[in-house]
């Protein structure tokens, strides 16, 4: 059974960093032997072609060749996918392939589960980071929606949540980057709180040309001993919402420490009033998509509504802080037209969550198979 509904999305984007510095806009790399591999993993084989070459040259320019290895994973519309290694040269950053792979979808969780394993296995290191770009839908199972899409896509194939998780050994990366829309969910997280330290994620839609510029400035910020996650997260903010009108100055993202969840299920399952989640009108719940039906909320908004009359609503919030380190969101998102169907950004908890509802049986019912479900209503 499958959603009846259809969703129209701007072009989505995906990439993942992590950090605990000031706002600097310039990061410099570390000397000593402390090594870290960052991988790309860019799946563009679908209608995110355009800009997809500017984004790799972004990061051939923003990366200064040391402390790590800078590898990236491409399958385009054209020609065979490949494992590329940037690397340095006469002073400058070159491209050189060094897996080529038959045609392939990248989409396939065996596929993704391969390339993090090639490239692990030829470029050892300290510690690991991911980067993923393509089309998104948070937690929504796979074929929920016409678009966007559940993680990376390939034609009509998509990588459900659950399967990405399961590709990704445990403890494996420092940090992923999700340039992708709708990526900063509560679902997300909590299904890979074990395979990454932080996640670097948007609660509402990227819009294009999403965080190309970041990496020809800031790429450098991932390859320190201690990854500068806040500030790169930080310069994404200020460029979306300042600097280029071609963002329409509408953004939100955030900055989620994946340890700190435990907690904050614990705590709602013990503080969730289940009386009162039928009493919340949702119409005054702040979400963060731009359609007549909705499916992402904020967390704190909805579930600040539904806890029991004698929980420490402090706690939430301290809880909140403690996960999601750095957040921002502009004062609207994309209300310049009344085709863009836009909405005011009155809360940012820095995490979405869905709430079932009953015209989406099917939601509900793969919903409650989700991780976070679990932990926080059984």
């Amino acid at each position: 059974m499958k959603l009846s509904f259809k969703l129209f999305c701007l072009s989505c984007f995906v990439t993942c960093f992590f950090l605990f510095a000031s706002c600097d806009r310039d990061c410099t790399v570390s000397g000593g032997e402390y090594r870290r591999t960052v991988i790309a993993y860019i799946g563009r084989d679908n209608n995110l072609t355009a800009g997809s070459e500017d984004k790799v040259q972004s990061m051939l320019e923003g990366w200064d060749g040391r402390n790590g290895n800078l590898i990236i994973y491409q399958d385009t519309a054209a020609g065979n996918p490949g494992l590329m290694e940037v690397y340095r040269e006469k002073g400058g950053n070159k491209i050189k392939t060094v897996r080529e792979y038959a045609n392939e979808n990248s989409a396939d969780p065996g596929v993704f589960k391969r390339v993090l394993n090639d490239a692990v296995s030829l470029y050892p290191a300290d510690s690991y980071g991911l980067i993923i770009f393509s089309h998104a839908s948070g937690w929504l199972p796979e074929a929920a929606l016409v678009a966007p899409r559940s993680f990376i896509t390939d034609h009509k194939d998509e990588m459900g949540l659950a399967d990405m998780a399961a590709a990704i050994p445990d403890g494996c990366f420092d940090f992923i980057v999700f340039e992708t829309c709708f990526s900063a969910g509560i679902e997300v997280a909590y299904e890979l709180k074990e395979k990454t330290g932080y996640i670097i994620a948007s609660s509402a839609e990227l819009l294009s040309p999403g965080f190309k510029e970041i990496y020809a400035s800031s790429l450098n910020c991932l390859f320190e001993k201690e990854p500068a996650l806040e500030t790169f997260t930080r310069n994404i903010f200020t460029l979306m919402s300042e600097e280029d009108t071609s963002y329409f100055k509408s953004a939100t993202l955030s900055l989620i420490k994946t340890e700190k969840l435990y907690a904050l299920g614990a705590f709602l399952r013990q503080y969730i009033d289940r009386e009162k989640i039928n009493a919340v009108n949702l119409y005054d719940v702040q979400h963060f998509d731009r359609y007549s039906y909705r499916l992402f909320f904020d967390f704190e908004d909805y579930y600040s509504r539904i806890l029991s009359d004698n929980a420490p609503e402090q706690e939430l919030k301290d809880l909140l802080n403690e996960c999601v380190p750095y957040k921002d969101a502009t004062p609207s998102f994309l209300t310049g037209s009344k085709d863009w169907m836009g909405f005011d950004i009155k809360r940012h908890s820095g995490l979405t969550t869905y709430i079932e509802q009953e015209y989406f049986p099917y939601l509900n019912q793969e919903y409650r198979k989700s991780a976070w479900y679990r932990a926080a209503f059984n």
